[in-house]
C-alpha cells in the first residue's frame, strides 16, 4: 500500500511547449514566425556572385513561365501534426511561387506510394510532396515502412521526372521529436 501511495504522489510530467515557426528554403537552422522568400545565398550577393562568375548557377524552378502545381500526399496518422505540417508545405510552396492544387490523405506512409504515382502520371501537376509521421514502436514495423517506402519515392521520381519530396517525420521519432521537426517536414 505504501508504494502504491507513492506512485500516485508521483506529478505528472508538465506538457512540453511547443511553438509553430516556418522554415522556407535555406532557413532550416534559423526558424522564422512567418514565411519569408527572402532568402539569399551567398552566391546571389555582389560579392559572393564574382567567385561564380562563368558558372550557370541555377535553383529549381528558375525561369518557369507558370508556377509550380504540386499535389500532396498525406498520412493521416496523427492528424494534428499532419495539419500543421500540410499548412507549413503550403506556406512554404507559396512562399516560392509554387502553389498546391490537391491534397490526399492516406492511412499512412505506407499506403501513400499509389497515391504518388498517380499523381505523377497527371500532367496538370508538377511535383508531389509526401508529408507524414512513423512513429517510434516496440517493433521494428516503423523502420521497415520507412525503408520500403523512401526508396520507392525516389524510385517513381526517377521513373516520371517529377521531384517527389520527401516530408516524413521518422522513422523511429518520439511524439515530442515529432512535434519539433513538424516545420521541417
Amino acid at each position: 500500500a505504501a508504494t502504491a501511495a507513492a506512485a500516485d504522489d508521483v506529478a505528472a510530467p508538465a506538457p512540453l511547449e511547443q511553438s509553430y515557426e516556418f522554415h522556407t528554403p535555406g532557413s532550416v537552422q534559423e526558424p522564422t514566425p512567418t514565411p519569408s522568400a527572402d532568402v539569399v545565398f551567398r552566391h546571389q550577393t555582389a560579392e559572393g556572385a564574382a567567385a561564380w562568375e562563368g558558372v550557370k548557377v541555377t535553383h529549381i524552378g528558375d525561369g518557369l513561365d507558370t508556377p509550380v502545381r504540386m499535389a500532396v500526399v498525406i498520412g493521416e496518422f496523427h492528424n494534428v501534426l499532419m495539419d500543421d505540417c500540410l499548412d507549413d508545405a503550403r506556406a512554404s510552396a507559396e512562399a516560392v511561387g509554387a502553389s498546391i492544387t490537391d491534397v490526399t490523405w492516406v492511412p499512412g506512409t505506407y499506403e501513400a506510394p499509389l497515391v504518388v504515382r498517380n499523381y505523377l502520371r497527371r500532367d496538370d501537376i508538377d511535383a508531389v510532396v509526401v508529408l507524414g509521421y512513423i512513429e517510434a514502436g516496440s517493433t521494428l514495423h516503423g523502420e521497415e515502412m520507412g525503408a520500403t517506402c523512401s526508396p520507392i519515392f525516389k524510385g517513381l521520381e526517377l521513373e516520371f521526372d517529377k521531384p517527389v519530396g520527401m516530408g516524413i517525420i521518422g522513422p523511429g521519432a518520439t511524439a515530442e521529436q515529432a512535434a519539433l521537426r513538424v516545420a521541417y517536414a
